[in-house]
């Protein structure tokens, strides 16, 4: 299973596309801060954890929801101003958990449109 098949996802990342990052596993927190970084500079963007290069979905641990959502909530408190919204989604028994980075005001809430698909939203 790909991104490409899901609609959310799909549609979240056409609507960042300037600033999309893949990743397999959970990010240092130095990985984090240039993330953010780039985020910055591209005025907002999305980050796919349990995502690999190609797209394909790796999932991460259900077990580790937890504390990935704690460490991104300390993370995005003190690294950042930028409002993030966090969420799960479940693709083909997997779990995605992305960020949603929104530097500019015109994109606060994106996630409203896709509230049916998507667990756990946190605002950071």
């Amino acid at each position: 299973m790909t991104i490409t098949d899901s609609s959310t996802l799909s549609a979240l990342i056409k609507a960042y596309r300037e600033a999309v990052i893949f990743q397999e596993a959970v990010p240092t927190a130095f990985k984090v801060a240039k993330m953010f970084s780039r985020m910055r500079w591209s005025n907002g963007g999305l980050v796919l954890l349990g995502v690999s290069q190609k797209g394909d979905v790796l999932g991460v641990d259900p077990s580790d929801l937890g504390e990935i959502y704690e460490r991104f909530g300390v993370l995005c408190t003190e690294l950042t101003d930028t409002r993030v919204e966090m969420g799960t989604l479940a693709m083909g028994g997997k779990l995605v958990v992305f960020l949603v980075f929104n530097d500019i005001p015109r994109h606060t809430n994106p996630l409203i449109g896709y509230s049916r698909g998507i667990s756990r939203v946190m605002h950071f």
